[in-house]
């Protein structure tokens, strides 16, 4: 006769080896040293509201969401001497894979108010050239800043690059950016409008109907026209930009980055 405990036992344990193991947080360095910093984390974590005090020092130490949390608060008191903090610590948001911060960290530097220390605005660059890599948001958000040469030195070559790779992407709208660019031309640049092609025939593809009106006006203006089989975007690729890593694995950073350095 079966023994029903010995059933019971067994089922239990091939469920316990069937179930996945909780992935560690790797907790920046600062904070796993210290356990009154890791009693704060976990405090947020639980959703405790934690000072303006708190959030900094935890932010300090490279806890990204409390980062994003300090500097929302920040922009929230809507005076232009806290925009400048508040983009450092929606870049150390953006450094620990918070990617829902670039764009406030990149509306911030587009409107042109906050004023930055040299250092401050280095780590931010270079922040945000390590996002554009495989970030279309960021890609694209950098690209606009240079393009202006505020508050970053202008760099038309470079900006083009990444809107390109942004509109591989699938940021339709960087095409269509990088296309202007092309057919207006830049200081030191004359207008190439045959550069303007390759955005133009992704924009094609945009699921928006005004970008691909866009796209079809100005395809118009090149020899051709507009393509009777338009190219195929590219396939995205095995890590795909449009996807919002959910790592809870922040980089070591820079020193720079840890403090609020000016």
């Amino acid at each position: 006769m079966r023994n029903p405990m010995l059933h019971t036992g067994l089922l239990l344990a091939m469920l316990a080896a069937a179930t996945p193991v909780a992935a560690d947080v790797v907790l920046p360095p600062a904070i796993a040293a210290s356990p009154r910093l890791k009693d704060l984390r976990r405090s947020m974590m639980a959703g405790r509201e934690l000072s303006d005090r708190q959030l900094q020092v935890l932010a300090d130490a490279g806890e990204g969401l409390a980062a994003a949390r300090y500097a929302r608060r920040l922009e929230e008191r809507g005076l232009v001497e806290y925009l400048d903090d508040a983009a450092h610590y929606y870049s150390i948001a953006v450094y620990a894979d918070r990617e829902f911060a670039i764009p406030r960290l990149i509306a911030i530097l587009r409107g042109g108010q906050a004023e930055f220390g040299p250092a401050r605005l280095r780590n931010i660059r270079e922040v945000l050239d390590r996002e554009a890599r495989t970030d279309p948001v960021a890609a694209a958000g950098l690209a606009e800043l240079l393009l202006r040469g505020k508050p970053f030195e202008q760099d038309v070559p470079r900006a083009r690059e990444l809107l390109l790779a942004a509109a591989e992407a699938g940021d339709f709208k960087a095409g269509i950016r990088l296309a202007q660019s092309h057919f207006t031309g830049a200081p030191g640049l004359p207008p190439d409008p045959e550069g303007a092609r390759r955005p133009l025939e992704l924009a094609l593809s945009s699921p928006d109907p005004g970008v691909q009106s866009i796209a079809r006006t100005l395809l118009n203006q090149l020899p051709g026209g507009v393509p009777e089989f338009p190219p195929a975007p590219p396939a995205p690729a095995a890590e795909d930009w449009t996807t919002v890593s959910l790592s809870l694995r922040p980089r070591l950073r820079p020193e720079t980055l840890q403090g609020a350095t000016r």
